[in-house]
């Protein structure tokens, strides 16, 4: 990240790292935004503060992740994300096979926010309607469909 980052951007950059990669340690995180370990939970902090739930975890296997609360915390999504949800939802989509599918990331995201009694409904709802492998019920690339919506 730019050294001229503003402490907003590089909040809301801990917050996409911290969605993208639960169990992320401050040590990490400093390094992907070029500043100290002290910082880095500065940073953390600043989330807490503004509400968001992120709880850590001390030891060798320790680090950050999104807790679950009573409201949803801001959520970052990429383009691809966004237009993957978008289509998921228009095409009655339940579930993705590939998890680096822009659509399971997006909901993968939504699901580790949500409170416990919502999560692990939803949860066991996305692995029983998960497709199957089956040709004819492939959904179009979110990335082709963006480039061709923008033409």
């Amino acid at each position: 990240m730019a050294h001229d980052a503003s402490p907003t951007a590089r909040t809301l950059l801990v917050l996409e790292l911290i969605q993208a990669r639960p169990g992320i340690t401050a040590d990490l995180l400093a390094d992907r935004l070029g500043v100290s370990g002290r910082a880095a939970r500065r940073y953390v902090g600043i989330l807490r503060e503004a509400g968001v739930p992120i709880e850590s975890t001390r030891g060798p296997y320790g680090g950050y992740r999104v807790g679950r609360g009573l409201r949803l915390p801001p959520l970052m999504f990429n383009n691809l994300e966004a237009l993957g949800l978008v289509m998921a939802v228009l095409a009655g989509r339940h579930g993705a096979v590939d998890a680096a599918d822009p659509v399971e990331s997006a909901l993968g995201k939504i699901i580790r926010v949500l409170p416990d009694p919502v999560a692990k409904p939803a949860e066991a709802v996305r692995k029983v309607t998960a497709r199957g492998p089956d040709p004819g019920a492939a959904s179009p690339n979110p990335e082709s469909t963006a480039v061709l919506v923008q033409s």
